[in-house]
C-alpha cells in the first residue's frame, strides 16, 4: 500500500513565477530514512522525544529510502509512482521549505483502488516554523476520504497559517489498536503549492520590469 501526499501548499519568493514564489527543500528529518536522500538533501535522524516522541518501528531497507517520496516544489501535480516512503510505526517524517508554504493538504491513500480493512494506518500531520515547536493541522488515514476509483481514497485537511516545516507523526497504533500495519503510514509523494505574491508585490515587480523595458528602449 502506498500514499500520495499532495501539500496544496504555498510559498513566498526566491523564483518568480506568474507572481508566485516557488518552495524549495532545503532540509529533511525521519525516523526510519537512515541515510537515504530526499531531493538532494541527506537525512538527519529525529531522536526519541522530538516530533516521533520515541523509537520508531521502520520496515525494511526499500521502505526506509526517502528518495522513494517524490516533491514537486513548484505546484505541478504528481501522479506517483510504484515506489514509497513508510514513516514506521509511530515514526515521523519533517520536510523543511524555504520560502513558507500554507494549506489546504491533500492525500491520497493507495491499496489497490480501495482501503485496506486489516492495514489500517493514520497520520498526524503538523506545521512548524521553527521545528522544534509543532502544530497540529489535522490527521488522514487510509480508511476515510472519497475513493478516486483507481488510486485509493482522498483526504483533505485545511488550515490557515504559513509554516516553514512540514511534519508528517504516524498515529496508526493509538488510532487503530487492531491494525496489522508493521511498518505505519506510506508517503508516495509531497506537492508544494506556490502562493500569489500581494498585489504590492507584483505592482513592485511590474515597475522594475518597466524601468528596465524603458531603459532598454532609451538605449536602442
Amino acid at each position: 500500500m502506498k500514499l500520495k501526499l499532495l501539500a496544496l501548499s504555498a510559498a513566498t519568493a526566491t523564483v518568480l513565477t506568474a507572481g508566485s514564489a516557488f518552495a524549495a527543500v532545503v532540509g529533511v528529518q525521519s525516523s526510519c530514512g537512515g541515510t537515504s536522500i530526499l531531493n538532494g538533501i541527506s537525512n538527519s535522524a529525529i531522536t526519541a522525544g522530538d516530533l516521533s516522541g520515541g523509537t520508531a518501528i521502520c520496515g525494511d531497507a526499500s521502505r526506509s529510502n526517502l528518495g522513494n517520496i517524490e516533491v514537486s516544489d513548484d505546484g505541478t501535480p504528481i501522479s506517483g509512482d510504484n515506489d514509497f516512503y513508510s514513516l514506521g510505526l509511530g515514526g515521523a517524517l519533517v520536510i523543511e521549505f524555504n520560502p513558507v508554504y500554507t494549506g489546504p493538504t491533500m492525500v491520497i491513500e493507495i491499496t489497490n483502488g480501495r482501503a485496506s480493512s486489516s492495514h489500517k494506518e493514520a497520520v498526524e500531520i503538523l506545521g512548524s516554523n521553527d521545528g522544534s515547536v509543532f502544530t497540529s493541522l489535522g490527521f488522514a488515514t487510509n480508511q476515510t476520504g472519497t475513493n478516486d476509483g483507481t488510486r485509493g481514497t482522498k483526504s483533505t485537511v485545511s488550515f490557515t497559517g504559513t509554516y516553514a516545516f512540514l511534519g508528517f507523526r504516524d498515529v496508526t497504533q493509538s488510532t487503530f489498536a487492531n491494525s496489522q500495519s508493521t511498518d505505519g503510514f506510506d508517503i508516495d509523494a509531497v506537492s508544494v503549492a506556490p502562493v500569489p505574491l500581494p498585489a504590492s508585490a507584483l505592482l513592485l515587480l511590474a515597475g522594475v520590469g518597466g524601468l528596465g523595458a524603458l531603459r532598454a528602449r532609451r538605449k536602442g
